[in-house]
């Protein structure tokens, strides 16, 4: 009787599991250099997790802080691991605080959850690491940053905005969009980590 309740269990628990089928941000950086990427990835479509085998992300975490066009910027970038839902990805997140000239806060994203935040980050393109950005959504302010570290120097990185060029504007929403700055330059920045 023990033997036969050992077995049920152990045969109940090989249901009960779901194998996690695990892919590297490696693998999906190749994928997306394909030629066909736009077909899929055969050999990558049971993939439920996308982990950081290498620590390719963790020469991002940390404070960094740089000054463009008047501002002053300092990001808080964070590793989390298998983040999502069906598919789970090591992605990196981020949280911004902007300041003018006379060191007035004009942008702080500090305390936002996980859902509503500044960056968060979707895959390398070669040595650069490719973040989506939004702002102030309202006056079309979202769009790519791509983040990288200096070979010769990995304390310092520097970081480029696309913004996106489609979206609906609702005027209303963005009384000021002739006048509108984005928060983020449209050059690239060299920020210093702390």
């Amino acid at each position: 009787m023990k033997n036969i309740l050992l077995i049920f269990v152990f045969l109940l628990c090989i249901i009960s599991c779901k194998a996690q089928v695990i892919g590297t941000l490696e693998q999906l950086e190749e994928c997306a250099m394909r030629p066909n990427h736009d077909e899929g990835c055969p050999d990558l479509e049971n993939i439920t997790y996308v982990k950081d085998t290498n620590n390719r992300l963790n020469q991002f975490v940390g404070t960094w802080k740089g000054n463009y066009g008047g501002k002053q910027y300092e990001i808080h970038f964070e590793k989390k691991l298998q983040f999502g839902e069906d598919v789970k990805w090591d992605r990196i997140f981020g949280k911004m605080v902007i300041k003018n000239n006379s060191g007035n806060i004009i942008y702080n994203s500090m305390n936002e959850t996980d859902t509503n935040i500044s960056f968060f980050g979707d895959n390398f393109q070669k040595r650069s690491y490719v973040m989506h950005f939004v702002g102030n959504y309202n006056c079309l302010e979202s769009g790519d940053v791509f983040i990288e570290t200096k070979l010769n120097n990995p304390n310092e990185m520097t970081l480029f905005y696309s913004q996106d060029k489609d979206g609906l504007l609702n005027p209303a929403k963005c009384p000021n969009f002739s006048s509108f700055t984005p928060l983020l330059p449209g050059d690239k920045m060299t920020l210093t980590k702390q």
